[in-house]
């Protein structure tokens, strides 16, 4: 009886020394993570601080990034605005198409459905990139004309 409790004895201490050396490793780990949390804290201010700056000199748009990219995109004449609104649509069908499948996978939709709306959103494609060809040729026969 004694060897056994002896053996329970080793066991609860070497146990109880695990669970500290555990212990003072977690400990580390949140001192890092409280310092991570702080890091993020400071970057979040500062960026507080410079779109309050931002609005203070006149850019009182609700998304200044947004706006920034859509001063980028300008087209500089009717046939690359035509260009950017097809783009943009043909893209918008791929996503479409994307979100069709997945649905059909997760059997969201029948499908009958998802071949009804396959269908029509091709023959829009189709169009779309029939038209993107047109001006782009258009483009190359004529390039300084708006």
């Amino acid at each position: 009886n004694q060897k056994l409790l002896d053996y329970g004895k080793e066991e609860i201490q070497q146990l109880l020394k695990e669970g500290e050396e555990r212990k003072e490793e977690l400990m580390a780990l949140n001192d890092e993570m409280d310092g991570a949390v702080k890091n993020l804290q400071g970057w979040l201010e500062a960026a507080e601080i410079q779109q309050q700056q931002e609005g203070e000199n006149g850019n009182s748009n609700s998304s200044p990034q947004s706006s920034k990219v859509d001063q980028i995109a300008l087209p500089v004449d009717t046939h690359s605005s035509q260009m950017l609104q097809l783009a943009a649509e043909n893209a918008a069908i791929d996503d479409c198409f994307y979100f069709l499948d997945q649905s059909l996978a997760q059997k969201n939709i029948p499908l009958k459905v998802f071949l009804e709306e396959v269908r029509k959103l091709s023959k829009r494609q189709f169009t779309v990139k029939a038209h993107l060809i047109k001006i782009r040729d258009a483009k190359a026969s004529n390039p300084f004309d708006e």
